[in-house]
């Protein structure tokens, strides 16, 4: 193991966005020497200032601390390094260092992380209706005209082209839709009996899969 005075020290904040709010963060270290597959971890601790004082005391001279969404700050000692530039010095009473800092760290980071889940799926959504929509136009079918051919209202149709309520739609419900929006229809279903699955589209992406699965029944792809 190499010696910490010579080595570069990592703190950042260890929680998880799946846990629940009232998680505790703690900061957390570890010593990285020239030799990548050499790292010394410490303890953790609810306050930063605690972190680096115990970095500090082992002989560390080198600390880098990672705040919230990416930004670095310097507790080394001396000056900040040219690289990355304009580091900022860490302030021992900095509040994003204190637990209640923490807190609120982790709490904007858990609503990032839920804003963003939810624009991903919304937007998975949007393009498996439009990918829908786009098959029922290539064969000139109507809103109509495919809520009739399964069995659905022209509500429930357009909820689906519209993203609204892709992640309800069941797998066998999408092969259904595939069918109908072929030119086929309903002559090519008799090919096979589609069984009822019964999941539900968790990211939206199931009508590529159902395009595949009709494919297969149909003998287009080996």
């Amino acid at each position: 193991m190499g010696n910490v005075q010579d080595g570069t020290v990592y703190l950042s904040l260890d929680a998880d966005v799946f846990d629940d709010e009232s998680t505790v963060a703690r900061w957390v270290g570890h010593c990285e020497f020239e030799e990548r597959s050499q790292i010394e971890s410490g303890p953790d601790f609810l306050d930063a200032s605690d972190a680096v004082n115990w970095w500090r005391k082992r002989g560390a001279k080198r600390i880098y601390i990672r705040l919230d969404f990416g930004e670095y700050l310097w507790a080394g000692e001396g000056p900040p390094p040219d690289a990355p530039s304009r580091l900022s010095v860490f302030d021992p009473v900095d509040p994003r260092g204190r637990p209640d800092g923490v807190a609120k760290t982790f709490d904007e980071r858990r609503r990032h992380f839920a804003e963003a889940v939810i624009a991903t799926r919304e937007a998975a959504a949007l393009d498996e209706g439009r990918r829908l929509t786009r098959r029922r136009e290539a064969i000139h079918l109507s809103i109509e005209d495919l809520a009739d051919r399964v069995g659905q209202s022209t509500e429930w149709v357009l909820d689906v082209e519209s993203g609204k309520s892709a992640y309800d739609v069941t797998f066998s419900q999408w092969v259904n839709l595939v069918w109908a929006t072929r030119q086929g229809w309903p002559e090519e279903t008799r090919v096979g009996e589609t069984k009822s699955v019964g999941w539900v589209a968790q990211r939206g992406q199931f009508l590529r899969e159902a395009e595949v699965f009709v494919n297969n029944m149909l003998g287009l792809y080996d």
